[in-house]
């Protein structure tokens, strides 16, 4: 984990013909936020609650499972067909203890809400949490920040997260930081109590995220994110029981994996 960030999924950047494209059936989630940016093209979200939704560029889904929740992700039916782009990130945020069980949520913010600005010559969008003074209106549930930062060549980005847990990920380009030169595609997580300072070789796009660590360790299995063992194994009998949740109009569920050992512990 960096901070509450326990996973995370990174479509890059990749053209569609016409009999291609993103069809993730419906699946289950227990104790986490999803957090959706979309770089390019567009993704359809529907969900247990009959939540349908459009993500295009620079917009964030904002979906908290909470005491469980599934969705499916898909291609809209207006690019069905047609030659598309894809360039997709995702993030599983574990929630605090006391918020695992809260009534599952999901919120769509267009890109136009999200805050813009500069930090020295360094073009910065606040996707979620806080950073520089600055709040994104996403509903988040614990001490975090994530960002999409980028830097024309030569320019330099700075940012002290104080005792917060840190890292980046580089989309495109390439960044300097202590000498060394990082390429794309890169995930870095900084030791505690680091601050960032990188410079790019090119002209970069990179995410930064963090935040608070949690003060007890997390559980993972498949889809599931937990504080406790026995509640990811209740989640995964309920999906195969078809006791949980369902997206409404979509039975094509995907079939659970049989939970033959613990769930994997997290910290």
């Amino acid at each position: 984990m960096v901070g509450p960030f326990t996973f995370f999924d990174y479509l890059p950047a990749t053209d569609f013909n016409e009999s291609q494209g993103m069809d993730v059936r419906p699946h289950p989630h227990i104790g986490l936020s999803t957090l959706s940016y979309l770089l390019e093209g567009q993704v359809l979200h529907h969900d247990s609650l009959g939540s349908k939704q459009i993500l295009s560029p620079g917009d964030v889904n904002w979906m908290t499972a909470g005491s469980g929740i599934s969705h499916s992700e898909r291609v809209p039916e207006h690019l069905r067909g047609k030659p598309h782009r894809l360039n997709l990130l995702q993030f599983w945020i574990a929630l605090p203890k006391d918020q695992e069980d809260r009534e599952p949520s999901f919120k769509h913010h267009p890109q136009n809400t999200i805050p813009r600005f500069k930090v020295g010559d360094a073009d910065v969008v606040l996707v979620a949490g806080e950073a520089f003074g600055k709040k994104s209106p996403v509903d988040v549930y614990s001490k975090l920040f994530f960002m999409d930062v980028r830097l024309k060549p030569g320019q330099t980005f700075e940012f002290d997260p104080g005792t917060d847990e840190l890292a980046f990920y580089i989309i495109k380009g390439s960044l300097k930081m202590d000498g060394k030169t990082i390429p794309p595609d890169d995930f870095v997580v900084l030791e505690p109590d680091s601050k960032l300072k990188v410079v790019a070789d090119e002209e970069t796009q990179f995410m930064v995220l963090g935040g608070t660590a949690f003060p007890e360790p997390r559980h993972m299995f498949w889809n599931y994110v937990s504080s406790s063992k026995e509640k990811i194994v209740a989640a995964n009998d309920r999906w195969i029981a078809q006791d949980f949740p369902q997206v409404p109009g979509e039975p094509d569920n995907i079939y659970a994996p049989e939970l033959k050992v613990n769930p994997t512990p997290m910290s």
